[in-house]
């Protein structure tokens, strides 16, 4: 029993593959005197079978590849809020796959919440 259920152990993380369709980084830390990132983003995917793909910014078309299994791009971007990338079928207009980059804030929120009542003695 304990040899069967090891060989089905080490064969599962055999079998493990990267994801399909990613982007880094996939955080993006704004400070407080700056509304915005300037990154360097690296996409790469990979799918089962061939494709016309194109890689969009929300909605903005930025990178094409034809007749392609897998891809990598280098793209510099301005993200200020949570910004999606889409790998599209170029032919069918079919979401292969969609990854985001996050945007976070530095500094806490200086507003803290009181506990009691401003009149209150206690």
């Amino acid at each position: 029993m304990f040899i069967v259920f090891t060989a089905l152990v080490f064969s599962g993380l055999s079998t493990t593959q990267a994801a399909p369709f990613s982007v880094s980084p996939k955080v993006c830390v704004v400070s407080e005197q700056q509304e915005f990132c300037d990154l360097d983003l690296q996409f790469n995917w990979r799918l089962d079978e061939i494709v016309d793909a194109c890689l969009y910014q929300q909605n903005e078309k930025i990178h094409c590849w034809q007749q392609q299994r897998s891809g990598q791009f280098n793209y510099k971007a301005r993200v200020h809020v949570e910004t999606i990338y889409s790998l599209i079928n170029s032919q069918t207009g079919v979401l292969l796959a969609k990854t985001q980059v996050e945007v976070q804030s530095a500094h806490a929120k200086k507003n803290k919440r009181r506990l009691r009542s401003p009149w209150s003695f206690f």
